[in-house]
């Protein structure tokens, strides 16, 4: 529902330099098929499965891919946020980043660790796919901006309040305002 309320603002705005609605919807369905046969098919657990019998095979096999998802993930978010806190303000945001990108990592790992079976896969495709169609238009919004003006002149009834202003007139030469007693 919130991406078919996103939707209809931006077709309100009426962004014609940029995208629109259309073109993020297609790369956005795009997107939800991937992930959906990805992880319907199960491919990253089975992807974790291998990583996890080369690197860590002491680790019981029931847990061994979620651990190794897990694990990695998280280092590589950690890394990455990280990176990107020390670049945006210092020490402070960069330690900010190192946990924010070890969480998110940690429960990336955790989602392509599991096995989630086709409907559940496809469900997940779905949700991203929705997800990634609101995102999709907000930075086409933010990369295009809204012309103001233009949007102004198409909501202001122009036509209406002058026709209302020449009604008044025609009334007040017919009726001549009388004197109060």
């Amino acid at each position: 529902m919130v991406a078919i309320a996103v939707a209809a603002g931006v077709m309100a705005l009426d962004t014609s330099r940029s995208w629109g609605v259309g073109g993020p919807f297609l790369a956005a369905a795009v997107i939800g098929i991937v992930v959906g046969i990805v992880l319907g098919l199960d491919l990253t657990n089975r992807a974790w499965t291998a990583a996890g019998d080369a690197v860590a095979g002491n680790i019981d096999a029931s847990y061994r891919p979620l651990v190794v998802a897990a694990a990695s993930l998280a280092i590589i978010g950690g890394l990455l946020g990280l990176i990107a806190g020390a670049a945006a303000g210092g020490v402070g945001p960069g330690i900010g980043g190192l946990v924010g990108g070890a969480i998110a990592g940690a429960l990336l790992g955790v989602l392509t660790a599991i096995a989630t079976g086709p409907r559940v896969g496809a469900a997940i495709g779905v949700a991203v796919g929705l997800i990634a169609w609101i995102g999709l238009m907000g930075a086409d919004i933010a990369r295009h901006g809204v012309d103001t003006e233009e949007l102004k002149e198409r909501f202001w009834p122009d036509r209406t309040i002058e026709v209302t202003k020449e009604t008044i007139e025609w009334a007040r030469k017919r009726m001549p305002l009388m004197r109060k007693s």
